[in-house]
């Protein structure tokens, strides 16, 4: 029964098996974990394979130009003329340690923050509404006892109003949270990834999955972006406006009504400096001006002029030269046959 993992092979072990590896003078310090421990690991983490798919070899190289891991194989294969390999050792060589993996440490703790921040502001908001409606629930009936049963209607439709803009704006708060939450699960989920890729992952797997994790991370930071700048993080409020001629009953028109106001948010996000980051993309490599090489694309017979100063080539592709010599603009279509000639009183040099 396999119960261990040699992880720089991505093998299976058994007990016995296990306890001749670690006898072994070149294996001893290999990587060997439980099987228990190493199916903690995320399905994409346990998907990145320690061997080339195609011709079943060890990783020993990085091709940075195509991003992709290469066996002795690759190299003499597809990666010959690449000039920007690097040892697969040498580039996984403290990579939980490096800045990029760090970094997305530090983002995930951050989000995090943000993402409970942002949950107990809304909850606060939500508490204060629900004060707000039951304080101005009761200076409605106050007010309500200054006066007559020619207020009962009014009273109803502002009660209505009241109730009606609270639940509204409760539902908006609530939806957000709802929003809130599925993102706090999702960097809490990353950050379990997180700590069992330290923990459990190849020096590779780490290195090749934490493109994906970054990636995920940014859209994780891209959402609480868009929570923190939407309309319903605005600090909503209920508040009564009195008319001052209610105490006139016989002219009043109107009760009260009730207004939502919105304040700015309190919470607010730090920019992550990404860009100090150590993290390793392809690199394109110019190309040389002594690299370039020209082909002819169209003959065009020019024989009848004499010292040609300047040409033009048209938005719809027809040329137009400039013959010095014989005093004429020639002029040829995009398919390089002759359209007109124009003779000029005297010579020119160039063309506008």
């Amino acid at each position: 029964m396999l119960n261990w993992m040699l992880l720089k092979c991505d093998e299976g072990l058994c007990d016995e098996c296990c306890e001749q590896h670690g006898a072994v003078q070149s294996s001893r310090n290999h990587s060997v974990i439980s099987v228990t421990e190493y199916q903690k690991l995320p399905v994409k983490i346990l998907e990145i394979t320690q061997t080339c798919q195609k011709h079943k070899e060890q990783h020993q190289t990085f091709c940075k130009k195509h991003d992709c891991p290469c066996c002795r194989r690759c190299v003499i294969e597809t990666h010959n003329e690449c000039k920007d390999l690097k040892a697969i050792d040498d580039i996984v060589k403290n990579i939980k340690s490096s800045n990029a993996f760090l970094e997305v440490e530090q983002m995930l703790v951050q989000m995090l923050e943000t993402v409970q921040r942002i949950r107990n502001d809304r909850t606060e908001n939500l508490k204060c509404l629900q004060d707000q409606r039951v304080k101005i629930a009761r200076d409605i009936n106050q007010t309500r006892k200054m006066i007559n049963d020619h207020l009962d209607k009014t009273q109803e439709n502002i009660m209505k109003e009241l109730y009606a803009n609270e639940e509204n704006e409760s539902k908006k708060i609530k939806q957000l949270l709802s929003e809130i939450e599925d993102i706090e699960r999702g960097i809490s989920d990353l950050q379990v990834n997180q700590n069992n890729i330290r923990q459990h992952a190849s020096e590779l797997q780490t290195f090749l999955a934490l493109r994906h994790i970054e990636k995920e991370v940014s859209d994780k930071e891209e959402c609480i972006q868009s929570v923190l700048k939407s309309e319903d993080m605005e600090i909503k409020t209920l508040s009564l406006v009195v008319n001052k001629e209610v105490q006139n009953i016989c002219r009043t028109v109107s009760f009260e009504s009730v207004v939502v106001e919105s304040n700015s948010c309190k919470v607010v996000i730090s920019e992550n400096k990404r860009q100090q980051a150590q993290i390793m993309v392809p690199i394109s490599t110019p190309k040389c001006i002594d690299d370039i090489k020209l082909s002819t694309k169209m003959q065009i017979n020019l024989q009848s002029a004499e010292l040609l100063r300047d040409c033009k080539i048209l938005p719809n592709g027809k040329m137009m030269f400039c013959d010095y010599k014989n005093k004429n603009i020639i002029a040829f279509n995009s398919n390089g046959t002759l359209e007109f000639k124009i003779a000029l009183d005297t010579t020119a040099c160039d063309i506008a």
